[in-house]
């Protein structure tokens, strides 16, 4: 393996090696003028466009039952929020949150531009560009990159991550980010041969020692090496990256492995149930990887290593077969979902304050039920922030209606919040960064805001 492509498996931009975190000072700010100190946003994404009817429920509205006569989430078995909107009873885990004001959602919110492929809304999306094709950066990579401090940083302090081994587009861009990889714990050897060729100024020469390694360790040693050296997706990567970078990521992915596995019992990227805070009782958390994810997490936040950005993903919301009701696969999915999403923010304890989670899909699903207990691809959709400073206890945006004169080509919810709208209000009020003219392309966000944060 050469030099250039395992930084570009660790998913290190380095086409100009600025890493860094926010400019001096620009998130140490007083709270008393209204600045989180040292904030993180952790954005979530839900591949596959998640369906919104299902999920906050218009549980007075009669057409709702009407247009989902076998799929509609029953009335008796909701969660009411108010007078109008009532949670799926899988929910259940956030409803608390809701109740102490730490979680927000807007519906009728995404991309204005009605396309219905997710490949272009995931794009589109992630590069807050609805529409133009001439933007390949994303745009948590533009304000990383806009609040890079020019004189650079410790490499041991962590900036921005994705808990998964593929970047998302939202992330990948000219700043430097780095996803981890569920193996990250045995990757020494690699990182060892690696980190000895950088230190010694001749990374020409790695191919050659990893091919004795390989050759040395047999057929399984070889496919262990190359895997563990590839474990980590590709970010935008100059062609002749500069040695300091080359430095830079084998720190930073040995400061993490630090962080992660400082108990030899710490299984990032399993679902066993182990206590990761390093302080106080250990936060349960419900299995699987998801939720190992967000525990892994949790403790990176809770370590103040000067994370400020974070993503993953979860797939599988594309339900034009057995959306279901209460028993449907979207059930399933939002309950692991929302108990994931409770413990993290339980186990943050008072570092919650500090951290926003953003929510958000492509587009949302037809609102009639199809002929498969499922629905097709839609419109409008569903957008959840929690914690931080957020306005919680309440439903934002503007609902329309399901009478088919009401919704997008007659079938869909309408977009009537832009997601760009709420991005730069995160950026503004939770972040204190002001996006400049152009962060946005083709699209200038309201000075005043959604009023989503106190």
């Amino acid at each position: 393996m050469e030099r250039r492509d395992f930084l570009k498996t660790t998913g290190a931009g380095v086409a100009a090696f600025t890493a860094s975190q926010a400019l001096p000072g620009f998130a140490q700010q007083s709270a008393d003028l209204g600045i989180i100190r040292n904030p993180v946003l952790v954005k979530i994404f839900l591949r596959g466009g998640q369906d919104q009817l299902n999920t906050i429920v218009p549980y007075r509205d009669k057409t709702y039952y009407g247009i989902r006569p076998t799929i509609h989430i029953p009335e008796s078995e909701s969660i009411p929020l108010d007078n109008q909107w009532a949670f799926h009873p899988a929910l259940e885990p956030l409803k608390a949150w809701y109740d102490k004001g730490r979680v927000a959602a807007v519906v009728n919110s995404g991309s204005p531009n009605g396309t219905r492929s997710h490949f272009d809304a995931q794009d589109f999306m992630e590069y807050a560009a609805p529409g133009n094709r001439t933007i390949y950066d994303g745009w948590l990579n533009r304000y990383l990159k806009a609040t890079a401090n020019p004189r650079g940083e410790d490499p041991y302090r962590i900036r921005a991550l994705a808990m998964q081994e593929r970047l998302p587009r939202s992330m990948r861009g000219k700043y430097p980010a780095v996803a981890v990889p569920s193996n990250l714990n045995e990757m020494d050897e690699v990182l060892d041969v690696f980190e000895k060729f950088y230190g010694q100024g001749e990374p020409e020469k790695l191919p050659f020692t990893l091919k004795g390694l390989e050759k040395k360790g047999g057929p399984e040693k070889s496919k262990k090496l190359k895997g563990l050296a590839g474990t980590v997706a590709d970010a935008n990567v100059a062609e002749d990256p500069v040695m300091a970078s080359g430095k830079y990521t084998i720190s930073y992915l040995r400061r993490l492995k630090e962080l992660l596995y400082a108990k030899p019992e710490t299984t990032y990227g399993s679902s066993r149930e182990i206590g990761i805070g390093g302080e106080g009782v250990a936060q349960e958390y419900p299995g699987g990887w998801f939720s190992s994810r967000m525990q892994a997490l949790a403790r990176v936040i809770k370590a103040d290593a000067g994370l400020q950005v974070a993503a993953t993903d979860i797939g599988g919301w594309d339900h034009h077969i057995g959306l279901g009701g209460l028993d449907g696969t979207l059930n399933r999915m939002l309950t692991f979902f929302a108990a994931s999403l409770a413990a993290f923010m339980e186990d943050l304890g008072p570092h919650l304050d500090r951290t926003l989670i953003l929510v958000s899909t492509e587009f949302g699903r037809v609102c009639a039920e199809n002929g498969n207990d499922g629905s097709d691809h839609g419109h409008g959709g569903l957008t959840w922030l929690m914690g931080g400073n957020v306005r919680g206890g309440r439903i934002y945006g503007r609902w329309t209606g399901l009478e088919p004169s009401e919704l997008f080509q007659n079938r869909d919810l309408n977009v009537t919040t832009d997601f760009r709208q709420i991005y730069a209000d995160v950026l503004r009020k939770h972040m204190g960064f002001e996006p400049p003219e152009g962060f946005f392309p083709d699209f200038t966000p309201a000075e005043r805001g959604l009023g989503l944060f106190t």
